[in-house]
């Protein structure tokens, strides 16, 4: 849900589908294999679609599916996530500035070269073509 102060929007009002077509499209096909799983589950526990249930009844669906198949929804649930900590209103009601984190210049710590000295002298791994 949305902050209560209104800074930061739901999950629901980000584009995560936008994002998972651009971003993991290779991930439609089970996405909507699991929502008719879930849609199925409603309609044979409930008697009505899983939108129409109340938000108990919702949770309590989602979790049940989960405790069978601990993988259910798990690809979504990582997109959604993904997605939400992208939107710039996310970014800036945590205290973030919504740009990528390295624009500015980070600094790197020089770190001591001599170390890579031994997979250096190990030679190449692969065959010449």
């Amino acid at each position: 849900p949305a902050s209560a102060d209104g800074r930061k929007p739901s999950a629901a009002d980000v584009d995560v589908l936008g994002y998972i077509r651009a971003n993991e499209a290779d991930t439609l096909p089970t996405l909507v294999a699991e929502l008719d799983r879930l849609e199925a589950a409603a309609q044979g526990l409930h008697g009505a679609g899983f939108r129409e249930l109340d938000r108990p009844s919702r949770e309590a669906l989602v979790a049940g599916l989960r405790t069978s198949d601990a993988s259910f929804l798990r690809a979504f649930a990582v997109q959604t996530v993904t997605c939400y900590y992208q939107d710039a209103r996310v970014l800036e009601a945590i205290g973030l500035e919504a740009r990528p984190p390295f624009p500015k210049g980070n600094t790197v710590p020089a770190g001591d070269l001599s170390l890579l000295d031994p997979v250096r002298a190990r030679g190449s791994l692969v065959r010449p073509a």
